[in-house]
C-alpha cells in the first residue's frame, strides 16, 4: 500500500520532468496567463493548474520561472496523482536541484494520515517538520503521534518513518513519550483492547490489554484487569515483528497473575483451586531463508480453569494447552526436524517428547523403474505421568523409541483413465529403557522390538464430461463434471510384541475416516492388525472463472469402509464388516451461498451416526445468516444459528443462539451491537444468556472497545 511519504517522494519524480519542457509548461487558469519576458516568469491566477504526466498541481496562483526551472504555487495547493492527494498552503519546487518545499501540508492513505507545518527535501531524503502522524482518519478520538520531525525512508524491511521527540496521543490527550521512534508502515503503532461488563461469578469487571511501541520491532505493555469479586489481575504483554530479506520473526507474549479473593470449584482433576492463580501464553515463529522454520507454543496455567475464568478469549481458542518447540530444515527432497513436547502444567496428562528428532525422505523415483519410495527415521525420548489421574503413587511411563518407516509404490497406467498403484511398506520400531507401573502392564519389557509390514493397492479411475450450461443467476459459464472412483486396500501384519510395549502414543477418540497408510499413523505404540478396503466415489463440478481458470461449484464424495479384521467401535460395540459410510458435500454455486456437509452412517443398519453441516447465506454487505448442526448418535444433537445485519456503515447487529435438541433447551444466546467511533475504534456491547453454565453466570453483559488493525 502506498503511504503519504511515497506520494511526497513520487511527486518529486514527476515534478523533475518539468526540466524536459521548462520553456513551455502546461499551465491554465480562469484568468488570462501573464508572462514577464524580462524575468521569464509565467503567472496563472484563479484555479490555476499545472498538468504533467498523470499528475495535476492546482492552486490559487502558480508562478513558473522558465529560466531557473522554478515553480511556486500559493493558496489552496493540491497535488493529485493516481488516486492520492497532498494539500498545502504553499509549494515551491526547484527542478534543477530536484528540491521541494511545502508549507502546512496534509496527506495520507488509509490507515495512515499526516499533517505538518513544513516539509522539504529531495527524492532520497524527505523530512516533515512539526508533524502529526494519525492512525486512521484524523478526528476527535483518533490515535496519533506528534513529533518535531518525521523522516521517510525505505530499506529491506519496507517503508518506514523515523520520528524525533515522539508523543503518543489519543485525540489531544498525551499518553506516552519516546525521544526517538522508528515505525515501519506495515503495522499499527498501538494495540488496545478493553472489556467491561458484569458476571455473577466475577462481579463487575474491566479488562484491558495495552501495547505501546518501544522501537521498530517491539510493542510492549500489560494486561490490567479489575474484578469486583475477585481482585486485580496484572501481567506484562508484548508483540514483536522483525523482517529482513533473509529472515522473519513474529511472536507474542501475554501473562497475568491474580490473588483470587474467591476461588470457586475444582479443576479438571478434582483438586481445589488455590488463591494464587496466573497464566503465561507465548507464541513464536522464526523463518530463516526458505529452508528453516522454528515454532514455539508455550502455555503455563496455574490451574485448568484460570483462562476460562479471566480470559475466555484465550480459553475458547485453546481449551487444552499444548506446549511444544519445533525446528524444521527443508532440504531439496528431505526434511530434518527436532520436536519437543513438554508439560509445565500439573492438571493434564501429556505424552511428552524430550525430544523427538526425525528425518523424512520425500517420495523419490527409484532409478528409471517408474516406482517411487519414501522413508522416515526418528528417535524419541517419551515420558508420561499418571500421578494426576490415578489415586495411588505410580512411576512415570518412559521409553526410548527408534522408529523406521519405508514404503514403495509403482503406479501402472492400465488405460488413460485407469491407474493401479500396488504398494508395500514396513515399520520397524525398537524400544529401550522402558518403565511403567505393574498396575498398568505386567508384560512390559525394558527392551523390545516390533515389526509391522504393509501391503495394498490404490485403484483410481478418472473421467469427465463437459456441458454447455449457461446460467447468469448462478454465474455458470459451461459445466464440467469430474468423477473419480477409487478403491484403496490395506493390510497391516499383526505385531506380536504389542503387550511388551509401554503404550504412550496411544489411539485417541477420533471419528474421522481411519488413516490408511502405515507410515502416517501417529498412535505408534498401539498399532494393531488391520485389514480393510475403502471404496470411494468422488465428484467435482466446475465452471469457468470470470478471470482465469475454473471455479468449483460443488463437490460430492461417497466412501465405504469394509473391515475384514473386526475390532471395537468408539461406543463399545463390535465393528461391522461394512463398517461405515461417509458422505461429504461442499456446495458453493454463488458467492452468496455456501453449504458444507460431513456425515457418517452405520451401513448395516442405515443408522445416521454423525453429521456436521454449515450453511451460510450472504446478502452483499447487508446481512449474513449462518446455520450449523452437530449430531453424534446418542450423545450430541446441537444447532447453532448466527446472524449479522449491518444497519448502516457504522452500526451492525450481531446475534447467536445455540440449541440442544436432547434437552430441548437453548444453551446459549447472545445479542449485541458493534459500532465504529471515528475510523480507528470499534465498540461492541452484548447481552449473553447461558443455560446451567458450570463457571459462568447465566446472564452477562459485556462492553468491548478495541483499536482496529490496518
Amino acid at each position: 500500500m502506498l503511504r503519504f511519504a511515497r506520494l511526497f517522494t513520487s511527486t518529486l519524480f514527476c515534478l523533475s520532468s518539468l526540466q524536459l519542457w521548462a520553456s513551455l509548461p502546461e499551465l491554465s487558469s480562469i484568468e488570462p496567463l501573464e508572462f514577464d519576458e524580462d524575468s521569464q516568469r509565467l503567472v496563472a491566477k484563479g484555479d490555476a493548474r499545472l498538468d504533467f504526466d498523470d499528475t495535476r498541481l492546482r492552486a490559487d496562483r502558480i508562478t513558473y520561472y522558465t529560466e531557473f526551472s522554478l515553480a511556486d504555487a500559493l493558496g489552496n495547493v493540491a497535488i493529485s496523482r493516481q488516486g492520492f492527494r497532498l494539500i498545502a498552503d504553499r509549494l515551491t519546487y526547484d527542478a534543477e536541484d530536484t528540491v521541494i518545499a511545502v508549507d502546512q501540508l496534509k496527506t495520507g492513505q488509509w490507515p495512515f494520515y499526516i499533517s505538518g507545518v513544513s516539509a522539504g527535501g529531495s527524492v532520497d531524503d524527505a523530512v516533515i517538520e512539526g508533524a502529526t502522524l494519525y492512525y486512521g482518519n484524523p478526528s476527535r478520538f483518533t490515535p496519533s503521534i506528534g513529533a518535531d520531525s518525521i523522516e521517510y525512508f525505505e530499506d529491506e524491511r519496507g517503508e518506514a518513518v523515523k520520528l524525533d521527540s515522539a508523543t503518543f496521543r489519543v485525540g489531544s490527550f498525551p499518553i506516552f513519550y519516546l525521544p526517538k521512534y522508528t515505525h515501519y508502515l506495515g503495522g499499527a503503532p498501538y494495540y488496545f483492547d478493553a472489556h467491561a461488563g458484569y458476571d455473577d461469578e466475577l462481579g463487575g469487571y474491566f479488562q484491558t490489554t495495552t501495547l505501546f511501541p518501544f522501537n521498530s520491532w517491539l510493542r510492549a505493555g500489560a494486561n490490567l484487569d479489575l474484578y469486583s469479586k475477585r481482585g486485580f489481575l496484572v501481567g506484562p504483554a508484548a508483540q514483536y515483528t522483525y523482517n529482513t530479506e533473509t529472515q522473519s520473526i513474529h511472536g507474542a507474549l501475554s501473562t497475568g497473575y491474580i490473588q483470587d479473593d474467591d476461588p470457586t470449584g475444582l479443576d479438571n482433576i478434582g483438586q481445589a483451586i488455590e488463591e494464587d492463580r496466573g497464566f503465561a501464553e507465548w507464541r513464536h515463529k522464526h523463518s530463516i531463508g526458505e529452508r528453516f522454520n522454528a515454532t514455539v507454543a508455550a502455555s503455563y496455567w496455574s490451574d485448568s480453569e484460570v483462562t476460562r475464568d479471566f480470559k475466555d478469549d484465550y480459553y475458547n481458542e485453546n481449551r487444552i494447552p499444548d506446549n511444544f518447540v519445533e525446528g524444521v530444515y527443508a532440504g531439496d527432497n528431505y526434511l530434518v526436524s527436532a520436536f519437543a513436547r513438554f508439560s509445565p502444567n500439573d492438571f493434564q496428562l501429556v505424552q511428552e517428547r524430550l525430544p523427538e528428532v526425525r528425518l523424512d525422505v520425500l517420495p523419490t523415483p527409484v532409478f528409471k523403474t517408474g516406482a517411487y519410495h519414501k522413508a522416515s527415521l526418528s528417535y524419541a525420548r517419551l515420558r508420561e505421568s499418571y500421578d494426576l489421574n490415578l489415586p495411588v503413587d505410580l512411576i512415570d511411563s518412559e521409553a526410548d523409541r527408534a522408529d523406521l518407516t519405508y514404503r514403495i509404490e509403482r503406479p501402472v497406467a492400465i488405460t488413460d483413465w485407469l491407474t493401479l498403484t500396488p504398494l508395500a511398506g514396513a515399520r520397524l520400531t525398537q524400544y529401550e529403557n522402558q518403565e511403567t507401573d505393574a498396575l498398568l502392564s505386567t508384560l512390559v519389557e525394558e527392551s523390545t522390538s516390533r515389526d509391522i509390514f504393509e501391503a495394498g493397492f490404490d485403484l483410481e479411475a478418472y473421467a469427465y464430461s463437459d456441458h454447455p450450461t449457461i446460467n447468469r443467476v448462478w454465474g455458470i459459464n459451461g459445466l464440467r463434471h469430474i468423477v473419480r472412483p477409487v478403491i484403496r486396500y490395506r493390510y497391516f501384519s499383526d505385531p506380536d510384541q504389542a503387550e511388551e510395549i509401554a503404550a504412550i502414543d496411544r489411539e485417541v477418540f477420533n471419528l474421522n475416516r481411519p488413516v490408511l497408510d502405515l507410515s502416517d499413523l501417529r498412535s505408534v505404540d498401539q498399532i494393531t492388525e488391520t485389514h480393510l478396503a475403502r471404496l470411494g466415489l468422488e465428484n467435482l463440478f466446475q465452471t469457468k472463472a470470470e478471470d482465469y481458470g475454473s471455479r468449483t461449484l460443488a463437490a460430492l464424495n461417497f466412501y465405504q469402509d469394509l473391515i475384514f479384521e473386526e475390532g471395537v467401535r468408539y461406543d463399545g460395540d463390535d465393528d461391522d464388516t461394512f463398517s461405515a459410510t461417509w458422505i461429504e458435500m461442499v456446495l458453493s454455486p454463488a458467492p452468496w451461498l455456501k453449504f458444507d456437509l460431513v456425515s457418517r452412517f452405520r451401513t448395516e443398519t442405515l443408522t445416521l451416526e454423525e453429521m456436521h453441516t454449515r450453511t451460510v447465506i450472504t446478502s452483499g454487505e447487508i446481512w449474513e445468516l449462518g446455520l450449523s448442526t452437530d449430531l453424534l448418535n446418542k450423545q450430541i444433537d446441537q444447532y447453532r444459528l448466527d446472524f449479522i445485519y449491518r444497519l448502516n456503515e457504522r452500526l451492525s447487529l450481531l446475534s447467536e443462539a445455540r440449541f440442544d435438541a436432547d434437552t430441548g433447551e437453548t444453551t446459549r444466546a447472545r445479542l449485541g451491537f458493534e459500532t465504529r467511533v471515528g475510523s480507528a475504534w470499534a465498540v461492541y456491547y452484548a447481552l449473553t444468556y447461558r443455560e446451567d453454565a458450570l463457571r459462568e453466570s447465566d446472564l452477562e453483559f459485556t462492553l468491548r472497545l478495541r483499536l482496529i488493525a490496518p
